[in-house]
């Protein structure tokens, strides 16, 4: 039933984002075009400042949107009008929330990915056209090397970053849930806001702790690497490490974000509030 579930809201996500999608592709290749097309070898000219510009404001807009649709489908199918259709079918709160989480972390990820397609493909334009100054070819040799060479890390980043995205997801359902309990439900905007609100600052402060309990040595040898003696691959190298405290910091977010799913379901189970 799950399948079916995420089936339904890939489809319903589905017609705004895969147009929206195409749309910034399209435009991330016309910058990229603009830029190719431009006469000026090696300076900053408009056409750069504009194709850049472009790409920044497709890249806000698709956060905004994927924002905004997990707030929207989210309210809309569970606690709103279509909450009553979906609460009569035979699964339990935990599978109608866990198709709506899985789905946004889906999307977060495919507006990730086509993010950086974009910035790449204006990049690598860019870059191009540098190529009298740059040896691009060797620039791609060495991040190969670095790429090769952190998989591990980069692999427990993506991880990393995805747990991140769950406790963002996973915060807003909660919000949302919240403000819509009796004693919240006359000013939701507000009360949804003023939740949100707090559990950042709750999050931030068991962060905070684990902070002052630990120390991130990946951190420390950042700002303990000699400008003067400046070196990409070691800075790389050092960024994309995996200590402690980064996989005690991940652990803290799983458990977060597992807080997060249950107290949202025992809400719905205990306190719904359908409009």
């Amino acid at each position: 039933m799950l399948g079916k579930l995420m089936k339904y809201e890939v489809k319903s996500c589905g017609r705004i984002f895969f147009p929206f999608y195409i749309m910034v592709l399209v435009f991330s290749i016309i910058a990229a075009l603009f830029i190719n097309f431009d006469n000026y070898e090696h300076d900053f000219s408009m056409v750069y400042i504009i194709g850049m510009l472009v790409v920044f404001a497709l890249f806000v807009s698709a956060i905004v949107l994927t924002i905004l649709l997990i707030v929207q489908r989210f309210s809309k199918s569970l606690l709103e009008e279509e909450g009553y259709l979906m609460f009569t079918l035979p699964v339990s709160e935990k599978t109608l929330v866990l198709s709506k989480f899985l789905t946004s972390l889906l999307f977060i990820i495919l507006t990730s990915i086509v993010s950086i397609v974009c910035i790449s493909l204006v990049s690598t334009m860019f870059g191009y056209k540098m190529s009298g100054i740059v040896d691009v070819g060797n620039l791609l040799k060495e991040a190969g090397n670095i790429f090769s060479r952190n998989i591990g890390g980069i692999i427990f980043y993506i991880l990393s970053g995805i747990a991140d995205y769950s406790v963002f997801i996973l915060t807003v359902y909660l919000a949302i849930t919240i403000c819509h309990l009796p004693k919240f439900s006359k000013h939701k905007v507000l009360s949804g806001l003023a939740v949100i609100i707090v559990l950042m600052i709750i999050q931030s402060t068991i962060g905070g702790i684990a902070d002052s309990i630990m120390t991130s040595s990946r951190v420390q040898a950042i700002e303990n690497m000699d400008v003067l003696f400046f070196n990409v691959n070691q800075l790389f190298d050092t960024m994309l490490s995996v200590g402690t405290y980064e996989v005690v910091m991940f652990i803290l977010n799983i458990v977060i974000a597992v807080a997060l799913f249950f107290g949202t379901t025992t809400l719905l189970e205990k306190k719904l509030n359908l409009e």
